[in-house]
């Protein structure tokens, strides 16, 4: 019975505060619309890249590249590329800046920037994306130079033995034919001669298969590439506009509903 009274009493006084409560909610639901609508929306404009595979930890591994693109020089570099910016947009402008490594990849990095203004995000992305390729293009060329010396190199050792061997060959031809005056000594030098040429027939297949090794490391080579390419985004991350009124809504209800049962508890001690 008295749950019963209570719950009576409670929609008696809900009622009772009826336009408190709408007041109150709706007031709430007014100043989060307006204010959400008066924020300006935020894009999020993005890159994925692939990093280098050349041998240098500094400039082909996700953390390195993370740690270079997030230093206040690399960004003090870009932001003073962008048009109306200044310096004294540097910390609202790095906190932009996002760069994580995709999942599932140990080469793939994407670069984001969230901005009010598409086109200067775009160019943001842009610049990090070439500014850190330039960054790399120096060590990126000089192991793609030790590589191509390297192969050069094994190329001109293998043309070298070749003709060794060719030479090598001629000199077994002429040991057989002379094999006949000379039999116990003309065996001897064959011997020596085909050991010899067994010798840098071997060499010849080790050089070959460096010679391949090296080339098929250059064909796979890689500097930086661009995987996704930036584009201006077509709708923005922010502000949730409904979700800020729907949230300021039920604040409102709820406090709207707070002050009428405590106005009701005030009225009633003042009447006792």
């Amino acid at each position: 019975m008295d749950d019963e009274i209570d719950l009576r009493d409670i929609f008696r006084i809900l009622w009772k505060r009826r336009l408190l409560i709408i007041g109150v909610f709706a007031i709430a639901v007014l100043m989060a619309g307006v204010i959400s609508f008066t924020m300006p929306s935020v894009y999020r404009v993005s890159s994925i890249v692939a990093l280098g595979n050349f041998e240098d930890p500094v400039y082909t591994t996700q953390a390195s590249a993370k740690s270079i693109m997030l230093s206040d020089q690399f960004l003090i570099g870009i932001l003073q590329q962008l048009p109306n910016s200044t310096i004294n947009d540097f910390q609202k402008f790095k906190k932009s800046v996002k760069v994580e490594s995709v999942k599932d990849s140990d080469r793939l990095i994407e670069i984001s920037v969230e901005t009010p203004d598409r086109r200067e995000g775009k160019i943001a992305v842009e610049k990090m994306v070439l500014l850190y390729a330039d960054l790399s293009e120096n060590s990126y060329n000089k192991y793609k130079k030790i590589l191509s010396d390297q192969l050069a190199t094994t190329q001109e050792r293998l043309d070298i033995l070749n003709s060794e061997i060719n030479q090598a060959r001629s000199a077994l031809q002429n040991i057989q034919k002379t094999s006949g005056s000379y039999a116990v000594e003309s065996e001897i030098s064959f011997s020596r001669a085909l050991d010899r040429l067994s010798s840098m027939e071997g060499q010849r297949s080790a050089l070959i298969d460096r010679g391949l090794d090296l080339q098929k490391q250059l064909e796979l080579l890689r500097h930086l590439e661009v995987v996704q390419p930036t584009g201006e985004p077509a709708s923005p991350i922010g502000p949730r506009r409904v979700l800020m009124v729907a949230i300021s809504g039920m604040l409102g209800l709820m406090v709207g509903i707070f002050a009428a049962f405590l106005l009701e508890g005030l009225g009633g001690r003042i009447n006792d």
